[in-house]
């Protein structure tokens, strides 16, 4: 018998690509804005086996633009989900998507080691800055669900490209990289990046193992490569014979410098680690575009 999973965020990048990738081995109960609307004032969920918790706010642009929105639309659901199942007599595995942000402020405040594992404290530099609307309400949801009575999995997904993503570097790079002179912002920031079809490899094998439950969990790559010089390497391959003019701009406040995720931990447990390079993720990316 399939394994039922509600999957909250379904008409989302992640979601849509794991249910498309797994839809024959489970049978996925969708929630999603566009479905059954804002899930925070839901009375009642269905019996599943698995809470997949995906839903959020995840554009950096939200965070400027609409703090307070991207704060509640964090932690309202989550509470609300919580609050539901912790009651049950058949409790779901709880799994959530954290955020590598919150080890922004330890890595560049208080040297935290790179690449950074999941111990890292969560750090709010500054609550005066919108960016951190993200962070420090995904950091609480975190907690929620740790003291929740509920099993569960946090996986912190580290730069996840791929597919039906919007409103992240790379497909609003593609989107500007039409012009001769293209702006990129945060031209510095170094990132190490992951292919979708990697991530939901490594979250079916989460899911399916008991090692991995009431863990946190980082979710990425070693594929490290500055956001200017992945611009570069996108023009190179999406526009060979063209030259184009990279405009460098500075990222805004708060924007991490450097992101590595320490994976050992992954691996000890499911023995997953990512298979598609930059270059190949940017080649199956720019012809799943035509």
């Amino acid at each position: 018998m399939k394994k039922k999973i509600l999957v909250t965020g379904s008409e989302g990048f992640l979601g849509k690509n794991y249910i498309e990738k797994y839809s024959k081995y489970y049978k996925f109960i969708k929630y999603d804005k566009k479905i059954n609307g804002d899930i925070s004032n839901k009375k009642k969920f269905p019996k599943v086996d698995i809470v997949l918790h995906l839903a959020a706010f995840n554009s950096t642009k939200d965070f400027y633009d609409k703090p307070l929105k991207v704060i509640y639309d964090n932690i309202l659901p989550t509470i609300n989900l919580v609050n539901f199942y912790s009651k049950k007599r058949n409790k779901p595995l709880f799994v959530f998507t954290g955020t590598p942000e919150i080890a922004t402020g330890a890595v560049d405040f208080f040297n935290y080691k790179i690449p950074t594992d999941e111990r890292v404290p969560s750090v709010i530099p500054d609550l005066l800055n919108k960016r951190w609307s993200y962070a420090g309400s995904k950091s609480l949801c975190e907690q929620i669900i740790i003291h929740s009575k509920l099993n569960y999995i946090i996986i912190r997904p580290h730069n996840v490209y791929g597919t039906y993503q919007k409103n992240h570097f790379i497909p609003e790079f593609l989107k500007r990289s039409k012009k001769n002179n293209i702006k990129i912002y945060g031209w510095k920031n170094k990132r190490c990046w992951l292919h979708v079809e990697d991530f939901c490899l490594a979250l079916n094998k989460i899911l399916n193992s008991k090692k991995c439950r009431n863990q946190i969990i980082n979710v990425g790559s070693n594929y490290e490569k500055s956001v200017y010089n992945l611009a570069k390497l996108i023009l190179k391959k999406k526009y060979p014979n063209k030259r184009k003019k990279l405009i460098k701009v500075n990222a805004p406040k708060g924007s991490a410098s450097k992101r590595i995720p320490n994976i050992k931990k992954i691996y000890k447990l499911v023995g997953w680690k990512p298979k598609i390079n930059l270059e190949k993720g940017i080649s199956k990316l720019l012809q799943n575009e035509k």
